[in-house]
């Protein structure tokens, strides 16, 4: 009896100590449709919004998927994304392979201007951080395209996770494969993810999939999982 109930204590803390997600999204609850024509006016800034039987730019939290909102910054002059883009929720796997978890993603090009998005913010006090999958398309970016991506975190502070501006994102070698992008969370206990696109050319690229915020298990509740374990066998032995 005294092994089974050790072995029980174990699975629990086990659980207790395994990641946990605090806040996700895959983009699977997305309506995907027609390409997206966005009905604001390019020559100013503007919050982008849904419209019927296009994909969708934003989403609103549905209690599985976390939300987002998408917006327009006229940083080159152009007709931004009034003329019809391929972006937002998407099934198009043709440049990506295969979407790293489930069969939709979250696509960002041509912008003509700066396309960008912001997540839900999260709160977490304790080991936490935030994932997600970035895929650049291999095309040929030009000096002033650029792939801006951070995190505001505790209010204000905004921390890079990947940014470009300044540089050709065809000599970062960062093109033709899922990336993992991690950011360590734990000294902040909020956090906006941010991604921004400025680009002119339908080649050009990004798509977004499995973004998550999980919990992480300190190493102290390892350790001790580990001597629970060796305690246990040698009982039963």
């Amino acid at each position: 009896m005294k092994n089974v109930l050790i072995a029980g204590a174990l699975a629990a803390l086990a659980g207790t100590a395994s990641a946990g997600v605090i806040a996700s999204t895959s983009f699977e609850n997305a309506f995907v449709g027609d390409r997206y024509v966005d009905t604001g006016d390019a020559s100013v800034d503007h919050d982008l919004i849904n419209n019927a039987g296009q994909s969708v730019v934003d989403f609103l939290a549905d209690g599985t998927e976390m939300g987002y909102d998408a917006y327009y910054r006229n940083t080159r002059g152009g007709v931004g994304l009034t003329d019809g883009d391929f972006v937002g929720a998407t099934n198009f796997a043709g440049t990506v392979g295969a979407f790293t978890d489930g069969v939709q993603g979250y696509e960002m090009q041509d912008a003509d201007g700066t396309m960008g998005m912001s997540f839900d913010t999260v709160n977490y006090v304790g080991a936490w951080n935030l994932s997600f999958d970035l895929y650049i398309q291999t095309t040929g970016w030009e000096s002033d395209d650029s792939i801006h991506i951070w995190a505001v975190v505790d209010g204000g502070t905004s921390v890079d996770i990947l940014n470009t501006i300044g540089s050709d994102v065809n000599d970062l070698m960062i093109e033709g494969s899922w990336l993992n992008m991690n950011l360590d969370l734990s000294a902040y206990t909020e956090a906006t993810l941010y991604v921004e696109l400025e680009s002119n050319s339908g080649s050009e690229a990004i798509y977004l999939d499995n973004v998550v915020f999980a919990t992480v298990p300190t190493p102290g509740t390892f350790a001790l999982l580990g001597l629970g374990g060796l305690v246990g066998a040698r009982r039963r032995r």
